[in-house]
Order: structure tokens, then C-alpha cells, then sequence
């Protein structure tokens, strides 16, 4: 993949590279780690940091999004997972970060665009994510990326944006994910 003119690849994330993590987590400002993590995030927790690392490729599914640095060697710019609700479930939770200085370029939906394949090929067929109300870059990439989600206001005023993946997508109705949030 060519990301204007930058060489762009995009990767599974592994559990044994917590360098990668960093690296995308420290290129990100006070107000985006604020939008992500959806409070005050200086540095990550130890559980934190094991959770984002527990990827197993089916449950808890994450992709790196690399560009070459100056030196020829990859640099890891953006990270996108999904994790499944339940075991065995449909539903995963989508969460993305994507360093500041590669935001509103187009890393963001090819690594979303990326994960729902990955996220398909595994059994999934819905995806959701939480965004802040404020968090409009998350709202607007993900509507873009996928157009026929629903984008509902949860109770603890962060909107609850589901969104479509795979075969199934066209079976769900806002009913649905509606009743889903009742639960």
C-alpha cells in the first residue's frame, strides 16, 4: 500500500513487541490520549499495558500500522484492535490510536478498514466502538469508514457508535443493537 508517497504497511500486532505500543502511545498528545483512553492518560498502567498486549489473533485482534523512518527502518505510526464482547461472540469493541502527527491522513481508516477484514475472516460481524461526544476525528473516521453503522448516545454521554462488519452486517437492524444495549 502507497500512503501519498510514503510507503504504508499495515501488520498483525504481536503480544511480545510492548516497544511498538510505546511508540504509537508516545506519539500521541495530552488531548488525543485524552480522546482514547477517555480521561487522563500521562503514561499507560501496568494493566492497562498487559491488556492492550493480550492479542491472541481471534478473541483480541490488532493490527500495526508502519512507515519507514529516516533510516529505512519501520516505524510503527497507528494501532487498531478489536476484542470480542463474550467468547465465541459476533461483537468486538474497537479501539484506535494513531500518533498525532499521522491523524487526518488516512492511517486511521485503512487501519479500520484492515482490522474489519481481519475481524470478518475470524467470525465477526459486528463492530463497535465508544468515542468521547467530542472525540469528532473518531465519529467522522468511523462513519466514513463504515457508512451504514448507527451511531447512538449511551447513557454515560459517550456515543456508542456500532458499526457493521462481514456477512451479517446486513441483517442487523438498529432494533437490534438497540436491544443489544438493553442487556
Amino acid at each position: 500500500m502507497v500512503f501519498r508517497s510514503t510507503p504504508l504497511r499495515i501488520r498483525p500486532f504481536r503480544r511480545d513487541e510492548p516497544e511498538t505500543l510505546d511508540a504509537v502511545f508516545d506519539g500521541l498528545s495530552a488531548r488525543a490520549r485524552f480522546m482514547r483512553f477517555h480521561g487522563p492518560a500521562p503514561r499507560l498502567t501496568e494493566s492497562v499495558r498487559r491488556a492492550l498486549m493480550d492479542v491472541d489473533g481471534s478473541h483480541h485482534i490488532a493490527l500495526v500500522a508502519e512507515t519507514a523512518g529516516g533510516d529505512g527502518t519501520a516505524r510503527p505510526i497507528g494501532i487498531v484492535r478489536c476484542v470480542r464482547t463474550r467468547v465465541g461472540g459476533t461483537t468486538a469493541d474497537v479501539a484506535i490510536m494513531v500518533a498525532d502527527a499521522w491523524q487526518r491522513r488516512g492511517v486511521g481508516r485503512s487501519l479500520v478498514a484492515a482490522l474489519a477484514e481481519r475481524a470478518a475472516e475470524e467470525g465477526i460481524t459486528r463492530l463497535q466502538a465508544r468515542a468521547l461526544p467530542t472525540n469528532y476525528g473518531a465519529v467522522a473516521l468511523f462513519r466514513a469508514a463504515f457508512p451504514s453503522g448507527f451511531t447512538i448516545p449511551d447513557d454515560d454521554a459517550i456515543v456508542m457508535i456500532a458499526l457493521m462488519a462481514g456477512a451479517g452486517a446486513l441483517e442487523v437492524t438498529l432494533d437490534d443493537v438497540l436491544a443489544d444495549l438493553a442487556k
